[in-house]
């Protein structure tokens, strides 16, 4: 059967599901009641359901009707600790928590296309499975989904795609980019050791302060003078702390930011160079440097077969005018990244823009307003991707 004709039978359906999704958010790996939803949802087709170890997130299998490769599909579904201030009908009902990222969207859109995928599997050649993962805000689900062995187990996974909301791009339209979409997120903390002391007798210590004003003045150059104008990164400093009375010299100075970079060799290389800086200049002024990194995700770096894959399902099933080639990648993170560490695979961007000012706002905006219209359009993208991935290398 067509796709858009059966995305169309349950377009109303799945926006009351979206809907409740959004006015019931619930904060990473405490995904409950919305696991329960999608088991319910999908209680009635032929997808094969397990819940992840904590009752948060749901695998489903749909086995088509011939043999061939095995596609992974993912959503992610938990919520934001944000106080939402849409004024929409259906805001949510809990104080403090938001799907102000869209990912009330993302699980709706993996709902429809599971329903529409189960009433064609007979045509497939090959397999799929859902994926609807926990914890996303927090890089903690899709390292569990790894762990547990999602991605090895019967049928194993062969490639791998998600969606994302894009208030950039007009709903109804489908961004895609190869090569890198979003950026690797890395943070990192420096502590400047003096040794404390009377403000009169400067001499007579080790201040911390100035050093700490000559690493974030030369932290300056790591973008605009150690890294090539052609590739994109970010080191933002946001967090300084030294000190409490105005009258000592402080003992330690604390400086903390984050690192955003889209490719895996200025990932290492900017954390060399923010070393480098550091203790290079406690040295010069005798002072204790201590730098320690926290790694987050790593870039996301799509494949160009697949996303090629996507353009020719979007251009056949909703028109060559509903495909938008993204120009610039995000430098915001995911964690579908670390699926990208174990298979090739592709982060696509589903419209959410309309000429309302609030469904143009930042994503994590208390106030962004997403246009339902995108539930349809990926719901079609998704499900035309998935016949067109299996039929076509099967």
């Amino acid at each position: 059967m067509d796709i858009q004709a059966l995305t169309n039978e349950i377009k109303d359906e799945m926006i009351q599901i979206r809907r409740h999704i959004h006015q019931h958010p619930e904060l990473s790996m405490q995904e409950y009641q919305t696991t329960e939803l999608i088991m319910d949802t999908l209680k009635n087709t032929s997808i094969a359901l397990t819940k992840l170890p904590g009752d948060t997130g749901v695998i489903g299998v749909l086995r088509g009707g011939h043999d061939g490769r095995t596609l992974g599909l993912r959503a992610d579904i938990d919520a934001l600790p944000i106080n939402e201030q849409t004024g929409l009908s259906f805001t949510s009902k809990r104080e403090g928590i938001m799907h102000a990222c869209g990912h009330d969207l993302h699980t709706t859109v993996l709902l429809g296309t599971a329903l529409v995928l189960d009433r064609i599997k007979d045509t497939l050649s090959g397999n799929i499975k859902f994926i609807f993962q926990p914890g996303e805000e927090i890089m903690q689900g899709a390292k569990l989904i790894i762990e547990e062995g999602v991605l090895e187990k019967e049928p194993k996974v062969d490639e791998i795609i998600c969606l994302h909301t894009w208030p950039l791009v007009d709903s109804g339209k489908i961004g895609v980019r190869k090569g890198p979409i979003m950026a690797a997120t890395d943070t990192f903390e420096i502590i400047i050791e003096g040794s404390g002391g009377h403000a009169a007798h400067p001499h007579l210590s080790i201040d911390p302060i100035p050093v700490a004003g000559q690493i974030i003045g030369a932290f300056q150059t790591i973008i605009s003078r150690r890294t090539s104008p052609l590739d994109s990164a970010v080191v933002t400093l946001g967090q300084i702390h030294g000190g409490n009375t105005n009258n000592t010299i402080a003992k330690n100075v604390t400086i903390s930011g984050t690192i955003r970079s889209l490719s895996h060799e200025l990932r290492e290389s900017i954390k060399k160079e923010i070393k480098d800086i550091s203790e290079n200049i406690g040295k010069a002024f005798n002072t204790g440097i201590t730098v320690t990194f926290f790694p987050g995700s790593p870039p996301v770096i799509n494949n160009d077969k697949l996303v090629d894959i996507m353009s020719e399902a979007v251009k056949e099933n909703l028109g060559d005018n509903n495909l938008v080639y993204l120009r610039e990648p995000s430098l915001g993170g995911e964690d579908f990244s670390f699926y990208l560490q174990e298979r090739d695979g592709m982060l696509f961007r589903i419209g959410t823009r309309n000429e309302n000012e609030a469904s143009q706002r930042s994503l994590h905006n208390p106030g962004i307003i997403f246009d339902e219209d995108a539930i349809p359009t990926g719901i079609i993208a998704m499900s035309s991707f998935a016949l067109k991935y299996l039929n076509k290398y099967n």
